[in-house]
Formats: structure tokens, sequence, C-alpha cells
């Protein structure tokens, strides 16, 4: 056993190269602290002192089901294969940077202690499985905490420790953690609305809709005819408190308020130039018309259950727009260009979805699948489903039996533009299960 403080503690865990972890608060820059490829598993605490960002990112570097739950944890153990570390550090930059907090602790690589360290483990995964059970109980638990940590960053509680997030890469975690709302004109407000001269944004609802605060309102101007006037930029409105009759404008008298005074807070993602033109290329598809100001009585309601597929539009008219950027202009360019890899990851994302969606809509597939595509980046999803020695998923088993397999994992992996995303044994192993779930099917050629 050694005793290690300040700066030695860093250094000790890079040693140890914790591959089970059990720790009150995470950062967000935990990374830089442990080796993330040797982790496997971390049980956490889901309250303020874990940055919401950091949950997201471990669950997409080791898997959701890796990640566990435990409200009450205040323990920090770091557990290697032949050693650990104890003591009061958490996986932060106040806990390990030695720039923070004054931390303390000890070394360990005594067998039998390493043993009791492993039982602990056993039994807090115990606790964190009976608490949070499901992916979508950790997701409603995630999301609780992302708004309170906003909250405490809006209140000068805690510092902002975020980076700037662009559209594709922004994952909600719950379904209505934004509000697309169009707005036009200024709010007369009322009396209700206590000290008016810190209001810095205003917007106004119907007494029944069910606008929450610590949500983001992402703000577009309609023209005449109620779709996008593009000559105005979209916004953001954070929504610091919902006042009600707080307007004079009926039936909108709700309020959604953002006040002045309060510490910046990120918004979900970056309005570029091409997330403000995913923004009005999606209002203007036609597909999504509870968006729109139609000049009749608006509900914020009517969009929340269309929220999520319209996300997922706008991130791929993006992607579109930046495959169009990346195409050549002449045929005898298009024979000789080379995709670069971070556009076919974006392709072979929005084909993935696709096809899930249409899976989804004929229950081809069960709905657990949209935990999962919110969890994992596609390319690493499809890395985890099909791979040596699985049994045939039951979904791989339901598209044959419907004739889509052409809808399945395996079967858009072997299309010859994504196969450079995958190696050998990865499209091996796709071919053989589809093989065995239809012998007759013919998968694509890469």
């Amino acid at each position: 056993m050694k005793f290690v403080h300040g700066s030695d503690i860093r250094r000790g865990l890079r040693e140890i190269s914790p591959n089970q972890i059990a720790v009150a608060y995470v950062g967000i820059d935990w990374k830089t602290y442990i080796v993330p490829e040797k982790l496997q598993d971390i049980v956490l605490s889901p309250t303020v002192g874990t940055n919401p960002a950091a949950i997201v990112e471990i669950a997409e570097a080791i898997g959701w089901e890796h990640v566990y739950f435990l409200d009450n944890l205040h323990a920090k153990i770091y557990l290697g294969e032949r050693s650990a570390a104890v003591g009061s550090f958490n996986l932060t930059a106040n806990g390990l940077s030695a720039e923070g907090l004054q931390e303390a602790g000890f070394l360990v690589d005594d067998a039998r202690a390493l043993v009791e360290l492993r039982a602990r483990l056993d039994d807090y995964r115990r606790q964190a499985a009976m608490a949070y059970p499901t992916i979508s109980s950790k997701l409603a638990r995630l999301a609780e905490l992302r708004a309170l940590w906003d909250r405490a960053i809006k209140q000068g509680v805690i510092r902002n420790d975020a980076q700037a997030t662009a559209l594709d890469a922004y994952r909600p975690v719950s379904a209505d953690e934004i509000y697309v709302c169009w707005v036009l004109g200024d709010i007369t407000h009322t009396d209700q609305i206590v000290s008016p001269g810190t209001v810095n944004n205003s917007l106004a609802f119907l007494e029944s809709d069910m606008v929450r605060p610590d949500r983001w309102i992402l703000c577009w101007t309609p023209r005449g005819d109620g779709h996008p006037d593009e000559r105005c930029r979209p916004y953001w409105l954070h929504v610091d408190e919902v006042i009600e009759g707080g307007a004079q404008e009926a039936p909108y008298t709700k309020v959604a308020v953002e006040r002045t005074g309060r510490s910046e807070l990120p918004p979900p993602f970056e309005i570029t130039d091409a997330a403000a033109r995913a923004l009005y290329a999606v209002l203007n598809s036609g597909e999504f018309p509870e968006f729109l100001d139609h000049h009749e009585t608006w509900s914020v309601d009517r969009t929340l259950p269309r929220l999520p597929a319209f996300l997922r539009a706008m991130s791929e008219a993006a992607r579109h727009a930046a495959t169009a950027a990346h195409t050549p202009e002449s045929a005898e360019e298009r024979g000789t260009a080379t995709v670069s890899p971070d556009v076919l990851v974006r392709e072979f994302g929005a084909r993935i979805r696709e096809a899930m969606d249409i899976s989804l809509s004929k229950k081809y597939v069960k709905t657990t699948i949209e935990g999962l595509l919110k969890t994992y980046p596609p390319v690493t999803l499809a890395k985890r489903l099909v791979k040596p020695g699985s049994d045939i998923k039951s979904g791989l088993k339901s598209l044959a039996k419907h004739g889509a397999l052409r809808l399945s994992f395996e079967s858009i992996m072997l299309e010859p533009c994504f196969a450079p995303l995958f190696n050998k044994n990865d499209l091996d192993c796709a071919r053989f299960n589809l093989f065995e779930a239809d012998p007759s099917y013919r998968p694509p050629s890469p």
C-alpha cells in the first residue's frame, strides 16, 4: 500500500489503468486521467457534480449497459488488473489535476484487498441495477440531471466547462429537451412578470402548453405564409422561468422567460450557417406542418411527438449539404473522387436511421433499437451488434421473416460504399449472419 496525494494521484491512476470504477462525480475531462479504451464499466452518481455530457461520452465509449447509476454513491474506487486506488478523488479536474482540491488516498496491490474491492464494486453494481434497471430509466435520470446542471451554471453555482457542440454531434436525451417555435413581434407583459427590467427575452404560449423551465427554445421568424423568413437568423432562448398569465396576447398568455444577469450557458448545438439552412430546409419540406405558423391557434404540444424525427431530419439535411459540398462537378472528377471518412460515417448513420425508421414503423424490430441508436454512433453500434460468435439477433430473424433483410445492419454494412468503414472480419460476420437468417438472400457485394 502506498500513500499518494497531489500530482502523484494522476500518475498512479495511469499506472493502474483502471477497468472498473466506482466514483461519485465524473467531469468533462475524464479521458485525461484514465485510458478510455481500458474502461469496462463504471458506477457513478447522476447528481449535480457529475457532468451530463461526460456521461454521454462514457456511454458512447463503453455502452449504456456498462454505465451504472447510484444516487447516493460517495466512494472513489479505481480498480485495475493488479492494483487499485482508493481515496477522496473524483474523476474530475478538481479531484485529479493537483490544482483544485487537496486530495489524498492509497494505491493498493494486496491480493486480498483487491478481492474485497471487487466485491464492493459488485455490490454497487447490484444496487445500481435495481435503482436504474433499464436504459430508458437512465436516460430519464440523465435528462433531469442535464436540466439541473444547466440551472446550476446559469445561477453561477458551478462553472461552465462544456465545449461548443455541432448539430451532428448533438445527442438529445429526452423528448422535450428543446422546443422549436416560431416568433413574431414583441410581447406585452402583465404584472405577473416580476422584475420586467431583467427579462432578456421571452416567448408566449397557450396556457395549456406543457412548457417547462430549464429547456431550450430554437426560435425562428415566419413570413406571411407561415414558412420561415430566411433573411432572419434563428436563435436560442433558454427558459429560466415559466409564468402563467404573463402576456396580454390572448390566447398566448403563458410566458417562457430568459433572465439577464445569469451565467452564460452553452446551447444544445451551435446555430452555424449549415444548421440554419438545415432548419429552414426541414421547415419548408412539408413533412412537419405542426411546426409552422398556420394563422390558427398553434400549440407547441403538437410538435413534441414529432420533435425526434424533426431533429433527425435536420441532421440529415446538414449531412446532405456537406456531401454536396464534397461532390465533384464533372463525371470525370466523380470517377476519381474519394469520399472523406467523416462524410462516409454520416452517410452510413443516415442510411441506418432511415432503415430503422422503416423497420420500427412496420414493427419489424423492437423499440429498444431507439435507445441503442441514441447511445452509440452508428458505426460503433454496427460493430457491437454484428460480431463473431453472437447468436442471430431476433431483429434480424424478424426482418428475414418479412423479406426485409435489406434494412438490416448487416446488409447496409455490405453496401459497396460503406465497406471501407469496416474490416474483413466485420464484413465476413455480416455475410454469415445474413446467410444464417435466410440462405436465399443475396447481400450487396463490397
